[in-house]
């Protein structure tokens, strides 16, 4: 009885492993040889907005805003956008006046019937 090398990978070359191996890696995230620069093709510092940074404003931007009974429904409701949308996260707001609380939305104007769509049939809203 013959063993087959496919069902022991034990018995399988190491250059048989590497070439399978060489060909899973996309080429804009190849793999570092080296401690001092990691595998990211970009720094993840280039990737984050500084904080407290908005996107920039355009033209035919509109504002929707939508009522919640609390703080935590309107996070639900921006994630949501920002997943579903979708929405840029800095160009939202949530304000807490008293027991008011609102999600305030920067948005396209083309996107705006949508979004407050979006907004209006989501759980937790008024």
């Amino acid at each position: 009885m013959t063993q087959n090398s496919d069902k022991h990978p034990a018995t399988t070359s190491d250059d048989d492993v590497e070439a399978g191996v060489e060909q899973t890696f996309p080429a804009s995230d190849p793999v570092s040889n080296t401690t001092s620069q990691g595998s990211r093709a970009v720094p993840p510092g280039e990737m984050m907005h500084p904080a407290g940074s908005k996107p920039a404003a355009t033209k035919d931007e509109v504002t929707i805003t939508q009522p919640f009974p609390d703080q935590e429904s309107a996070k639900l409701a921006l994630e949501t956008l920002v997943r579903e949308g979708p929405v840029d996260r800095r160009s939202a707001e949530i304000l807490c006046e008293g027991s008011d609380v609102r999600l305030q939305v920067q948005v396209p104007k083309a996107d705006a019937e949508r979004l407050r769509a979006k907004l209006q049939s989501g759980p937790g809203t008024h």
